[in-house]
């Protein structure tokens, strides 16, 4: 009876209330940025908590307790994913969770969840740029030219220089950016090959992209290699020497997924014995990368800081992504970007996913 409620009783229900609502932490080691993280989630009660971690005892303490964790580029080892108590989910911010431990956090029955194809645009034409200004001798033209050197002086630079129109592009790893990059490349004329062993076939069908059976064969057969698989336990250094001295001397590497897939020393030396013609490279094996890196020393290197992803778009539709993801698991629904589904067997069921 709603009658013979006392005030004391109200001010401990709306305690008990607010002690109820759904718990999001958000994570980051520095500047968090969440106004449009907080519009996706403006319909649910909740309550939100930002926290700034650098270090493995603060990002513990921001974890206990909350039913999402907002992670915005905070380190997640196993060590810290063992502390979690009650969170259901990790939301990253990015393509790339090379940050968390998801093996840890699916034994730990978290699901991790990443904003996959928010930068699929800016990195498959990054990727794309690499490729022609790597074919085109980009820097070196560029360089020759404000010296003022033109004809004879820049034809030994000219030469060789490959065409782009019907040489073969070989992706490792046929994801959401792959696939972006096979539809563009195949609008210059290029042929695509790719390795993946976790490709439904019918995707390389749908998308013209003959799929090769090792990462020996495609290098073998590329003029250009490009690199778009995540970094995890079994992609780390998956492309190294072997995979160099199988490539043809007159083609070009390009990564723009994450440094740690590539065997960096291995790169160098390929590179300094003319094993290769040239790289474009978005990202290193350490970052910032030392300003002795050999890499950055070589006339045909193309490099750029980790910004393949950057636009005046992405930012803003990676914080809304993440909102969207935080609402779908709040709300009792599977994410759209899950990144460990092997987690869904050892969690109740769910809803399914659903646009925003």
């Amino acid at each position: 009876n709603t009658n013979k409620i006392t005030p004391f009783i109200k001010i401990e229900l709306q305690r008990r209330n607010l002690m109820n609502k759904p718990k999001v932490a958000l994570i980051s080691p520095g500047n968090p940025n969440s106004d449009l993280i907080r519009e996706q989630l403006k319909e649910i009660e909740h309550e939100f908590d930002e926290y700034i971690c650098n270090s493995e005892g603060e990002t513990i303490e921001a974890i206990k307790g909350v039913d999402v964790i907002i992670n915005q580029g905070v380190p997640m080892p196993d060590s810290v994913i063992r502390e979690i108590d009650t969170a259901q989910a990790i939301v990253s911010m990015g393509h790339g969770f090379n940050q968390i431990d998801h093996e840890s956090a699916t034994e730990q029955s978290v699901m991790v969840v990443n904003t996959a194809g928010f930068v699929t645009e800016e990195v498959s034409n990054h990727t794309i740029m690499l490729i022609l200004a790597c074919a085109r001798k980009l820097t070196i033209l560029n360089k020759l030219t404000k010296q003022g050197k033109w004809g004879k002086d820049t034809r030994n630079a000219l030469m060789p220089m490959p065409t782009v129109t019907d040489q073969t592009l070989g992706l490792v790893s046929l994801g959401n950016i792959g696939r972006a990059v096979a539809r563009k490349s195949q609008a210059l004329g290029m042929k695509v090959i790719s390795y993946d062993p976790y490709l439904q076939p019918w995707i390389a069908r749908e998308y013209k992209v003959h799929m090769v059976s090792s990462l020996e064969e495609l290098a073998q057969e590329s003029d250009f290699v490009s690199m778009h698989t995540p970094l995890n336990n079994q992609t780390r250094k998956l492309v190294g020497s072997e995979f160099f001295k199988s490539m043809k001397s007159t083609s070009y590497f390009i990564n723009t997924c994450r440094g740690g897939t590539v065997d960096e020393k291995a790169l160098i030396k390929a590179l300094q014995g003319n094993e290769l013609a040239g790289a474009g490279l978005d990202v290193f094996e350490e970052e910032p990368t030392s300003p002795e890196n050999p890499l950055l020393k070589m006339d045909n290197v193309i490099v750029t800081p980790h910004s393949a992803g950057s636009s005046n778009r992405s930012g803003a539709a990676g914080e809304t992504q993440i909102g969207q993801e935080t609402a779908r698991i709040l709300k009792g629904s599977w994410p759209m970007s899950l990144v460990n589904p092997e987690v869904r067997s050892k969690l109740e069921i769910r809803l399914p996913a659903t646009r925003a």
